[in-house]
């Protein structure tokens, strides 16, 4: 055979011969090792479970506080935010053509008394000498007539001091209870006709949280019942609350009723318009899962799930958290099914994966973490 086709024939089978096995492929991949856990039972209870709705804090009282007579704001003693007393003066207007007209009105009133005065002599001399004959009834009467018409007029003009003085007092807007000033309505220099708007005020010492009611949940609320509420605004802070009022009159879109909820605020840290989330302990108690507290792993969206141990593998179960018992969470599925008896993990539950292999690594009926 010529050399060249001898080189060609060995290359061919060179590159037909199959490759030698990599280090790696020719080791065989070890099995995954089941991930060590703790775990603790589903337990089953009878608990109330409470019950939490979204509403919104107003001031107990809120009002316009209006002029009651016309003129010239000259004074506005407060602003927005202030704090005010009941009966504070809140504004004042122009006076002083009003008190020129009760010095006038005061003026003449005192003439008018002093001729019924005289009035008032005269006619018991007259009566005197009508007995004693020395002047007829006809001049008598005149007498009584002339008495009469000056007390007419001093009921008149004792009647316009009391109007010229019941103004001057109206000319000085107070506040009708202590409340804060939400809304300013005029500035000084304006002029107000009666009834115009000065100013709005609110009392913030007991705020009245009104939240809407699914129907089906009003037969557990009683009157008077105590609800625990909170507000976004204010976190740590639990206020106690009593419910006031169910309006009896419904969204029947939503098939939701309002119900007042009063809250005490001597501090004034609740301000009207903040959202507030209102729970009511009422109902008859129930069965419930409960699961050991570290067996919830919680979702950045403020869901949650729990690993439940099913043939040695973990299974992913989201729940939702209905009530906390002490060490406890009162939960329901959301998906898939959970049971009491089942056991969940409680260690090592953080980056668990659907499937994945278990072993126990000390069991417990707490959740507890071994020695």
């Amino acid at each position: 055979m010529p050399r060249h086709l001898a080189i060609a024939s060995l290359l061919l089978s060179l590159l037909a011969a199959p490759a030698p096995a990599r280090a790696e492929e020719r080791t065989a991949a070890p099995a995954v090792a089941p991930a060590p856990v703790v775990t603790a039972v589903v337990e089953q209870s009878r608990l109330r479970i409470p019950a939490t709705f979204v509403g919104s804090a107003e001031p107990r009282f809120s009002a316009a506080v209006a002029a009651e007579v016309d003129g010239l704001v000259e004074e506005l003693r407060t602003r927005k935010g202030a704090r005010v007393a009941k009966g504070e003066v809140l504004a004042r207007l122009r006076s002083y053509p009003t008190e020129l007209q009760l010095e006038e009105a005061r003026a003449a009133l005192a003439e008018v008394q002093a001729r019924l005065a005289k009035a008032e002599a005269d006619l018991q001399r007259a009566r005197a000498l009508f007995t004693d004959k020395f002047i007829s009834a006809e001049e008598l009467q005149g007498r009584q007539t002339e008495h009469d018409a000056l007390e007419q007029a001093v009921r008149r003009q004792s009647a316009t001091v009391k109007v010229l003085v019941d103004r001057l007092s109206r000319m000085a807007i107070r506040a009708p209870f202590a409340g804060q000033v939400v809304l300013e309505a005029t500035e000084v220099g304006q002029w107000l006709a009666e009834g115009d708007k000065v100013l709005e005020l609110a009392d913030l010492s007991l705020v009245k949280v009104m939240v809407p009611v699914p129907e089906r949940f009003l037969p557990r609320l009683a009157a008077k019942a105590p609800a625990e509420v909170t507000f976004d605004a204010l976190p740590g802070a639990v206020f106690n609350g009593t419910l006031t009022a169910i309006v009896p009159r419904g969204d029947p879109a939503a098939r939701t009723f309002p119900v007042e909820v009063s809250v005490v605020n001597p501090r004034g840290e609740v301000l009207a318009g903040m959202l507030a989330r209102v729970t009511f302990r009422a109902g008859q108690e129930e069965e419930q899962l409960l699961i050991p507290k570290d067996a919830f792993v919680p979702h950045a969206d403020g869901g949650g799930h729990v690993v439940v141990v099913r043939d040695e593998k973990a299974v992913i179960v989201p729940v939702q958290v209905m009530a906390a018992a002490e060490r406890h969470f009162a939960v329901r599925p959301i998906e898939g099914e959970l049971a009491a008896g089942e056991r969940v993990v409680t260690r090592g539950n953080e980056r668990l994966r659907a499937g994945q292999p278990l072993r126990e690594a000390a069991a417990g009926s707490g959740g507890g973490v071994p020695p």
